[in-house]
């Protein structure tokens, strides 16, 4: 008996199967015929060839002031990391790796000293050995 059950619902399996492969193609074939008769309508209408989307409206382009990246890091703690740097005011906004080039850019200006991985020391600034200096008398 149990033969018989198991061999039913396989032959039950095969017909699902192929009424599936059969409503595909019919799928298949009544979005071909879709497809056609908006391209028909498209052209009756007077409309062009090319498919467009519907039009949105367009934002406007937001025009930001460039940032002043000395001033923000006068605003930062001595330590500081990248998150901290996101965190200022004038970052908002700007990608971690943007930042992590700006805090690179201050380490090989002087300005910063890394630390450890995205952690960074403010560098006190140098004077320069003619300033250092004192001045002779002539």
């Amino acid at each position: 008996m149990s033969e018989n059950l198991t061999t039913s619902v396989r032959r039950e399996i095969d017909r699902l199967k192929k009424e599936i492969g059969q409503r595909t193609s019919q799928l298949a074939s009544l979005k071909d015929d879709l497809r056609r008769h908006q391209k028909v309508y498209g052209l009756l209408r007077g409309a062009d060839r090319t498919a467009r989307r519907p039009k949105r409206p367009r934002r406007r382009a937001r025009r930001i002031a460039p940032v002043n990246w000395d001033s923000v890091l006068q605003g930062l703690p001595s330590r500081f990391t990248i998150g901290d740097i996101a965190k200022a005011a004038d970052a908002k906004g700007k990608s971690p790796v943007y930042l992590r080039q700006i805090a690179i850019r201050w380490a090989k200006q002087g300005k910063t000293k890394r630390v450890a991985r995205g952690k960074y020391q403010k560098v006190e600034p140098r004077k320069s050995r003619a300033a250092a200096r004192p001045q002779r008398k002539k």
